[in-house]
């Protein structure tokens, strides 16, 4: 009986995370589309520039879904850490993959419409994001419930968002000469 009682209670939980996560994906588009002017909005804060995008270049766009992720996920965590036990590793470790998918998905989407096919497209850049932050999405999703991570991979995933952050802060003060840092 106590078994049901278990699988009952974990189906519940697995029904509210999946809803969290899955329920972020306009959330977080909805924040991202705002995140493209929020440098300008700010009167080209430099502060605001290190998680906003100062200029039209591909990598300066791969920042608008990296600070609505990690605020709806950390948000999610705080929600949801006490009354449904989560643990921290378990939570913060899909994110990461989450923070890291996007901007990869949106580098290759696009450039493969762009480069490959030629094509220049708003439509196809904002698709970009949407499906960006979709697929990221549901695999973080899919990491929560069937991989299981201790506190190693949290450790890890606290140094990769580090590291995200500090990239985009360095690239900005000093983008490198290649084509993704490249704006027109």
């Amino acid at each position: 009986m106590q078994m049901l009682a278990n699988n009952k209670s974990e189906r519940k939980n697995w029904s509210i995370i999946r809803k969290w996560v899955l329920g972020g994906i306009p959330v977080i588009i909805l924040l991202s589309s705002l995140m493209h002017d929020l440098y300008e909005w700010s009167g080209n804060n430099l502060i605001v520039g290190f998680i906003a995008p100062v200029n039209e270049s591909i990598w300066e766009h791969l920042k608008m879904s990296f600070l609505p992720t990690l605020l709806w996920w950390t948000t999610g965590y705080f929600f949801f850490r006490r009354s449904l036990s989560i643990s921290p590793a378990q939570w913060f470790t899909p994110m990461v993959v989450s923070l890291y998918l996007c901007p990869l998905f949106i580098t290759s989407f696009y450039y493969t419409y762009t480069g490959a096919f030629g094509i220049q497209s708003l439509f196809l850049d904002i698709l970009s994001l949407v499906l960006g932050v979709t697929a990221a999405q549901i695999i973080a999703l899919h990491l929560y419930r069937y991989a299981r991570f201790n506190r190693i991979w949290l450790y890890l995933s606290m140094i990769l968002i580090l590291l995200m952050f500090v990239t985009f802060i360095v690239f900005t003060l000093s983008p490198p000469d290649i084509p993704l840092f490249k704006y027109s």
